[in-house]
């Protein structure tokens, strides 16, 4: 039953008994809950797949930066990499410890609380991700080339491709950051701004809100 079923059903509940009922409202209430909770179940297995991927690349990023600490050609783009994986990892694992603390059982208000909370701090860690990576392909070619293959990107493509493929990904990241911090906040768009930062949030998440400011609509309009 999607979020337009419940409301039906509850407008067509409404006609034979008294809406304002402590019985219906819960029924509504633990119906909603539940869509929201099965929202979020999604997400938090995808970010513990997230978390296993980026801690084994961690690793082995680790494992190549020792080989190859005295080679600074190697160590660096490595180095960069790793920072960023952990930074990853970080993020994840805050995103995982927001779900942890959304307690159903709460008021809806509470929830929608924590709810926002983890929606703002997955918009963080995406956008964070879409800005640094155009940054990190250049790194991750020589890494992955060596380590994997054990060719040499410095090799195979000369300094100054290499170069002029840095300075694009910097350029990238400078616009990007211009960007966010020109439109974000405008009143211009609201509603394509909004469309923009549920999407960076993720279907599950948008999801979840609605079905919670659903029930929080219907609870108002109940008092």
């Amino acid at each position: 039953m999607e979020l337009e079923d419940l409301r039906h059903a509850w407008e067509a509940h409404g006609k034979r008994v008294d809406d304002n009922s402590p019985l219906n409202r819960q029924v509504l209430h633990s119906a909603i809950i539940s869509k929201a909770e099965w929202a979020m179940a999604p997400l938090a297995r995808l970010l513990w797949i997230d978390l296993v991927i980026n801690a084994g690349a961690a690793v082995w990023l680790g494992s190549f930066l020792a080989d190859n600490v005295t080679v600074a050609r190697y160590a660096l783009p490595a180095a960069a990499l790793d920072i960023l994986v952990i930074a990853l990892l970080i993020a994840g694992g805050r995103q995982l410890v927001a779900i942890s603390r959304v307690d159903y059982g709460q008021p809806v208000l509470i929830i929608q609380r924590r709810v926002e909370s983890l929606r703002a701090e997955r918009i963080r860690a995406t956008m964070a991700t879409l800005i640094v990576a155009p940054l990190a392909w250049v790194p991750l070619l020589i890494v992955g080339l060596k380590g994997l293959l054990g060719m040499d990107a410095y090799a195979i493509f000369s300094p100054a491709w290499l170069t002029a493929n840095v300075l694009f990904g910097l350029f990238v990241v400078a616009v990007a950051i211009w960007a966010s911090r020109h439109y974000t906040g405008r009143a211009t768009s609201p509603s394509l701004l909004r469309l923009l930062m549920d999407n960076l949030a993720g279907r599950n998440l948008r999801t979840a809100s609605a079905f919670l400011r659903s029930l929080a609509q219907f609870e108002d309009a109940a008092d």
